[in-house]
């Protein structure tokens, strides 16, 4: 990760992973709790709404018991009538159409029964039905009920109990003794006036108060359970009650005696936290993806200028002389870039003077002699490449050391500027150098190359027609020359050729020595 751009995104995404994951665990927390709370508030909700309408059925239980109590007791003439036999059998056989007719509509009721105080009526008498698996009623015989016992029968609960004043009471469930089903009852003791007369009760379908338990639905997997009065029997363990893990519940009293309470496991409860952590998820990708390409865009307006200045100095450091910042903007890249392209043009300009000193001979403006060397090098690697043209022309001054001796270095001087002058009127198109105080090169290359015959008779014609004038005397602008040009057959260096032309300048000198002597 070199770049600004990947250290960039990897600083965003990191940041973007970092919030979620605590953003994603904060959420998950509150929710956590949120959810235990309103679990617990649901569950008691629905313990309350459910023990209300179970109440409801069985409170109508209640009530059909309670009118038959008031059928018998307002029936009857008196609790004396009873020890009459005839009046006895009439009065039992009206009341049980009665029992009959309520009993049928009665939900869940599977028999009832009446039975008499022997004390009023000397036996065990009364009736007792049950409804059979075919709809039809079974009544128990007068014979057999007269041996049921009111102290020992749990099916119809202890005398005492019932015999009390204080009203009806509920029986925990208990088998039926003709189907061996499970029931529960309500039992109620009927009086006339203040005297006891017996008990009568309805035998409630256990199965039927079970299905209405099991029914309930708590969240996913939660279960209802119905409790008893000990709050440790468990009666509809046949369906499946068991809550793997920690689970809560709620529980709330029935008004038989019993307990209904509904359980629900955590796991259960914070399934529902899936889909909330499931969209988290999703946001999270968009929110990154998005976040990835603006950045991405971003970053790529940030650093592109950043690698345009690094290609511009990467050119300066190259040697490439044309080089531009051109970036248009008012951030702190453009800002940058700006001072950048103003140090690089006074650089520029600088590197210019510094060449001028450098490689400018400072009395006549040419090229000196370093910038002569580095010629030569490049003129010997041009021969190693292949057959380059050019032409050397070795010039020197005549007569300078003693024009400086007569009339002193001044006039000396604009002899050696006068000298190149010449020279560069002449030679367009090639370089020319001072090499020494006297003695000029001149590389010869392009249309000067071509023409150098030309060009060296309109040279030493210019010489000719140029004087100085010191005082009334005449200075003659005078040089000896000599050219030579490159033969790849003989000439392997650079400097062989410029022998070839300095001897040429020598033979030239010694000529006009000899014209003048």
């Amino acid at each position: 990760m070199k770049t600004i751009q990947g250290k960039i995104l990897f600083v965003v995404i990191s940041a973007l992973v970092v919030i979620t994951l605590i953003v994603t665990s904060i959420s998950v927390t509150i929710t956590h709790e949120i959810m235990h709370k309103d679990a617990d508030r649901i569950l008691n909700n629905v313990a309350q709404k459910e023990v209300a309408q179970i109440d409801d059925m069985l409170n109508d239980f209640v009530k059909s018991v309670a009118i038959m109590e008031h059928y018998v007791s307002h029936e009857l003439i008196s609790s004396g009538s009873l020890s009459d036999q005839e009046y006895l059998a009439e009065y039992t056989e009206k009341i049980r159409h009665l029992f009959d007719e309520v009993a049928y509509n009665t939900s869940g009721a599977s028999s009832y029964y009446l039975c008499f105080s022997p004390e009023l009526t000397g036996i065990t008498s009364g009736f007792y039905c049950q409804y059979m698996e075919d709809g039809s009623v079974y009544e128990l015989s007068k014979d057999d009920f007269s041996k049921l016992s009111l102290i020992t029968d749990e099916e119809l609960v202890e005398y005492s109990n019932a015999k009390s004043p204080i009203g009806g009471s509920w029986v925990e469930p208990h088998p039926s003794r003709f189907t061996k089903e499970m029931v529960v009852s309500y039992v109620l003791p009927v009086y006339s006036k203040d005297d006891f007369v017996g008990i009568l009760g309805f035998n409630m379908d256990f199965d039927y108060l079970l299905d209405r338990v099991n029914s309930i639905s708590v969240y996913e997997n939660g279960c209802a359970l119905l409790i008893g009065e000990d709050m440790e029997t468990c009666y509809n363990t046949s369906k499946k009650t068991e809550i793997y893990g920690e689970y809560t519940k709620a529980t709330q009293a029935l008004v038989n005696g019993m307990n209904l309470e509904l359980r629900a496991g955590y796991k259960d409860i914070q399934s529902g936290i899936r889909p909330m952590l499931t969209h988290i998820v999703i946001a999270f990708l968009v929110v990154l993806v998005l976040s990835i390409i603006y950045t991405f865009w971003v970053t790529s307006r940030i650093v592109k200028p950043l690698k345009e200045l690094t290609k511009a100095a990467g050119n300066i450091s190259s040697g490439i002389q044309e080089v531009e910042f051109i970036i248009d903007s008012k951030d702190e890249v453009g800002i940058l870039s700006r001072v950048l392209n103003d140090t690089y043009g006074k650089i520029r300009e600088y590197s210019e003077y510094i060449n001028a000193l450098a490689f400018r001979d400072s009395l006549t403006g040419i090229k000196n002699s370093t910038a002569y060397t580095e010629a030569i090098e490049q003129l010997n690697k041009e021969i190693n490449l292949g057959n380059p043209s050019f032409g050397v022309i070795v010039a020197d001054i005549n007569n300078l050391k003693k024009t400086n001796d007569t009339y002193g270095h001044d006039v000396g001087n604009e002899l050696i500027i006068h000298s190149a002058k010449i020279l560069t009127d002449t030679f367009k198109t090639s370089a020319i150098f001072r090499i020494g105080g006297d003695e000029f090169a001149v590389v010869l290359k392009g249309r000067d190359f071509e023409n150098y015959r030309t060009l060296i008779e309109k040279m030493d014609a210019a010489f000719s027609a140029d004087y100085i004038e010191v005082g009334d005397k005449r200075v003659d602008v005078s040089i000896a020359r000599g050219v030579a040009l490159f033969d790849s057959s003989i000439d392997h260096v650079y400097t062989d050729v410029f022998l070839k032309a300095d001897h040429a300048m020598y033979m030239h000198k010694k000529e006009m020595k000899a014209q003048m002597a």
